[in-house]
C-alpha cells in the first residue's frame, strides 16, 4: 500500500492497452527505468512475486533431487560456435564482451543468453559411467537477449530465470521427463499459484529452440487476446552431447550420448499477472502470491489510538499466530507489517485518515483481503472482511476473522482462476480460411485452425505466411483434452493435426 496514490492517472485498459499495462505496472512500484538500454529496476514488490514463485519451485526441486548450480555468466563464443543451429538462432541477440581491461580478448565471450552450452562443458565432467545418470541440475540465474523493442517484464534485455538441465539414459526417459516437469511442476504452481489457466503441448518445428528436436510450451492468453510463452520444455536429443563429446560407458563397455533436456521459466510470468488480474484500478495480486495475508485498516479517533491497536494486535495474533511485538517498517511510520510463526505478514494502515482514504488505497493496493476495524464494532468485538477480488464484506467476530481471511483468500484464489480459464475458453476461434484467422486476430482471439499434409509440422512456408500478414505466429499443437473448444474441432482429415495461433510478445 502507498500513501495516497489517487493522484496518479491510469490509461484506460480498452482504450489504449500498452499505455495501461505501463501505468499500472509502474504505478504499483514493480520496477525503474535503468540506464542500460533494454534493461529496468526489479523493485521489492516484483521481487517479491518472484521470490515466492522460486521457493514454491525450490520446493518441487527438492522432491525431484534436482540440485542447484551457479555457472559463469560468460560464455566462450567458441562454445556456441560448436551448434550452427544455436548460434544462429541466439546471434542477433548476443551481448558480447571483446576486451577484458584494455586488452583485446582473443575468444569473445557472450553474456549469458541461456546455458546449454555451458552445460555441456559441465556435464564432461560429471558424468563418467551410466551409474551417474540421471543427472539433474537447475540454476536461478540473470540472463541477456540484445532485444529491439522491449516492455517491461514482458520483454527486457535482462531479465531473471531458472533453467534445469538434465541427462538421461535414453530418449524415452528425457521425453517423459520433461513432460512430467511441464505439467506436474511449471503447470501445477503457475496454476496454483499465479492462478494461471493455460493450453500446452508441442511447439511447430519452426518455433522450437535451437538444436531442440521438440519444444513444449505454456502458453496462457493475456487480457487483450494476445498469447505469452511464459515456460518452456525442450528435447535436446543428443546433439549437444555429441557436439560436446559429453558421453559415459554404457553397461556393455560402450561409449553412449545420454539424450539431454532443458527448461525455462522467467520473470516474464509477472508481465502476465500484471496484464491478466489487474482491472483498471490497479494491480491485483492472487492471494498465493501476495507478500500480506490481510491489510486491517483501522478508523481511529484521536482518543481511542492505544485501544485501537490493542484490539487490531489481537486480530494480527488471531490470524497468523503469537507476534513477538517487535514490527517491520513498510515505507512510512504509520504503516505496520507484522510477521508470525510461519512467516506470514500482515499490515495495518494506521494513518490517521478517513475511511475512503483508506479503502480506496486497499483497492489500489491489490492485496487480496482488509478488514475494517470502526468504533461500534471494537466495542461489540466484531469486525468487517472484504475480499478485494470479488468485494464481498462479511461482519464477524474478531476471534473468528481469521476463518473468513482464509475462507476469502481460497476464494479469490479459485475466482482469479475461473476468469482466467473464462477468457481462454471463450476466445479460442475455430478458423478454417486465412480470412478467419484475421478476423480472430483483429478481434483479440486465439484461431485454432487445421493444418494440412501439405502444410505440415516440419513445413515452415504457412508460418511465414501467418507471421507476415497477421503478425502472429503458431503457438502449439494443443494435447487433447484441454480445452472442450478445441476438442470439438474436428479436422477434415484425421491425418491433420491442430494448431493453435495468436498475436504474441
Amino acid at each position: 500500500m502507498e500513501q495516497s496514490n489517487l493522484k496518479i492517472k491510469i490509461a484506460s485498459k480498452e482504450e489504449d492497452y500498452s499505455q495501461w499495462y505501463l501505468d499500472v505496472a509502474k504505478a504499483w512500484d514493480l520496477f525503474e527505468y535503468s540506464p542500460t538500454p533494454g534493461c529496468i529496476i526489479f523493485k521489492p514488490k516484483s521481487v517479491t512475486l518472484w521470490e515466492t514463485m522460486k521457493a514454491a519451485m525450490n520446493k518441487d526441486l527438492s522432491k525431484l533431487w534436482v540440485q542447484n548450480v551457479y555457472l559463469p555468466l560468460l560464455i566462450p563464443m567458441s562454445f556456441f560456435e560448436k551448434e550452427k543451429d544455436h548460434v544462429a538462432w541466439f546471434a542477433p541477440e548476443l551481448a558480447v564482451v571483446t576486451h577484458g581491461g584494455w586488452k583485446e580478448l582473443e575468444d569473445k565471450l557472450a553474456i549469458r543468453p541461456t546455458s546449454e552450452t555451458m552445460f555441456c562443458e559441465y556435464f564432461r565432467w560429471e558424468l563418467q559411467s551410466y551409474r551417474d545418470l540421471p543427472i539433474l541440475t537447475n540454476q536461478w540465474v540473470n540472463v541477456m537477449r540484445w532485444e529491439k523493442r522491449t516492455r517491461p517484464f514482458l520483454r527486457t534485455a535482462e531479465f531473471y530465470w531458472q533453467e534445469w538441465h538434465t541427462l538421461h539414459e535414453t530418449k524415452d526417459e528425457a521425453k517423459k521427463f520433461a513432460l512430467d516437469i511441464l505439467f506436474n511442476v511449471y503447470i501445477k504452481n503457475l496454476q496454483e499459484q499465479m492462478a494461471i489457466f493455460w493450453v500446452a503441448w508441442q511447439k511447430s518445428e519452426s518455433e522450437k529452440f535451437a538444436g531442440a528436436e521438440m519444444t513444449f510450451t505454456y502458453e496462457p492468453m493475456m487480457s487483450n487476446g494476445w498469447a505469452l510463452q511464459i515456460c518452456t520444455s525442450h528435447l535436446l536429443g543428443q546433439g549437444f552431447m555429441e557436439q560436446f563429446d559429453v558421453s559415459f560407458l554404457w553397461r556393455e563397455w560402450k561409449k553412449e550420448f545420454p539424450c539431454y533436456t532443458s527448461w525455462g521459466l522467467s520473470t516474464r510470468s509477472i508481465g502476465w499477472l500484471i496484464s491478466s488480474h489487474s482491472d483498471q484500478k490497479w494491480l491485483i495480486i492472487p492471494p498465493e502470491m501476495s507478500e500480506y495475508k490481510a491489510v486491517i485498516l483501522p478508523i481511529y479517533w484521536k482518543e481511542n489510538q492505544i485501544e485501537v491497536d490493542d484490539y487490531i494486535k489481537n486480530i494480527w495474533e488471531s490470524i497468523i499466530g503469537k507476534i513477538d511485538g517487535s514490527w517491520v517498517p513498510v515505507k512510512w511510520e504509520y504503516f505496520r507489517a507484522f510477521v508470525g510463526e510461519n512467516w506470514e505478514k500482515i499490515m495495518a494502515d494506521r494513518r490517521d485518515a478517513r475511511f475512503w482514504e483508506k479503502i480506496t488505497d486497499f483497492e489500489l493496493s491489490g492485496y487480496p483481503v482488509a478488514i475494517v476495524v470502526w468504533q461500534k464494532e471494537m466495542e461489540a468485538g466484531l469486525c468487517t472482511v472484504i475480499s478485494r477480488i470479488t468485494w464481498e464484506k462479511v461482519q464477524v467476530n474478531a476471534a473468528d476473522v481469521a476463518i473468513q481471511v482464509n475462507k476469502f483468500m481460497e476464494e479469490g484464489q479459485t475466482e482469479l482462476f475461473r476468469r482466467s480459464r473464462e477468457r481462454l475458453e471463450n476466445n479460442i476461434v475455430p478458423c478454417r480460411s486465412m480470412e478467419e484467422i484475421w478476423k480472430a486476430m483483429e478481434d483479440g482471439k486465439f484461431a485454432i485452425y487445421e493444418w494440412e499434409k501439405s502444410d505440415n509440422i516440419n513445413d515452415s512456408r504457412l508460418e511465414a505466411e501467418i507471421k507476415e500478414k497477421f503478425k502472429a505466429t503458431t503457438r502449439c499443437i494443443p494435447n487433447p483434452g484441454q480445452l472442450k473448444v478445441i476438442d470439438d474441432f474436428e479436422l477434415k482429415d484425421k491425418d491433420n493435426i491442430k494448431i493453435l495461433i495468436a498475436r504474441a510478445f
